[in-house]
């Protein structure tokens, strides 16, 4: 699926750790722009999902990435969803929390149980409500699994993140967005020039956050969970979750 007026831009958080040059994407979100309607979309991509990977053996999606970077991971996505990428932007944990605190950090609301595991997790005075995160927080709240759903709670976190980091550059003005992307430009590794990245702030600059809209991939009731390999994956209705 392809449109000249809708842009697909991959958003890839990479758990990197020391002494790697690259691992699994534990992150892959989908900004689709649609410059036509003036809005934008964020579809999260389970990690866990089981498809075919051009070239190697069925394995969970992430795996694509650790393989053959991001060209194969945008061919995997391509082959099982038909939907055509158009660049990428990849972050590892430390660049992350650096763009996190260079827009002046995010405001996330979070519920108690988040709460108590953040105050477990090294942090400390956090409490049911809004909270101002700075990249070091918004990083280890982006990574909670073990309260409520596994990791279709975790993307949804995940996505809150992406959407407050939105709001946040949004009352910026243009000007000052230009000047953010040159400073981010360096925490990123991206195929995309830094003129198309100002090309695409641009766009997105028109955009009301109102008119952003957030996704998950296998949607509900198209998939099933199954033990193939030694590993529990998400086993999804392609046809179903094309169409979505």
């Amino acid at each position: 699926m392809q449109d000249r007026e809708i842009i697909n831009i991959l958003l890839i958080g990479q758990d990197r750790r020391p002494g790697e040059s690259r691992a699994r994407s534990d992150s892959m979100m989908i900004a689709t722009i649609n410059k036509r309607n003036k809005t934008v979309k964020i579809t999260s991509l389970m990690r866990d999902m089981y498809v075919q990977i051009p070239g190697y053996s069925d394995n969970r999606i992430n795996a694509s990435y650790a393989f053959g970077g991001m060209d194969l991971l945008n061919a995997t996505i391509e082959k099982n969803l038909l939907v055509k990428i158009d660049g990428n932007i990849e972050v590892d944990f430390d660049g992350f929390q650096q763009v996190i605190d260079n827009i002046g950090g995010v405001d996330i609301a979070i519920n108690a149980k988040e709460a108590a595991h953040l105050n477990k997790s090294g942090f400390s005075g956090l409490s049911e409500g809004t909270v101002t995160m700075d990249g070091k927080l918004a990083l280890a709240y982006g990574r909670i699994r073990k309260v409520g759903n596994n990791d279709f709670e975790r993307t949804e976190r995940q996505r809150k993140v992406m959407l407050a980091a939105f709001q946040k550059v949004k009352a910026l003005s243009f000007s000052e967005i230009t000047n953010l992307i040159h400073v981010l430009f360096p925490l990123v590794n991206t195929d995309l020039s830094n003129n198309e990245l100002i090309s695409l702030a641009y766009h997105v600059f028109l955009i009301n956050p109102k008119d952003i809209d957030t996704y998950r991939i296998p949607v509900d009731n198209s998939y099933q969970s199954s033990w193939i390999q030694g590993m529990l994956v998400l086993v999804p209705d392609l046809t179903e979750n094309r169409e979505a």
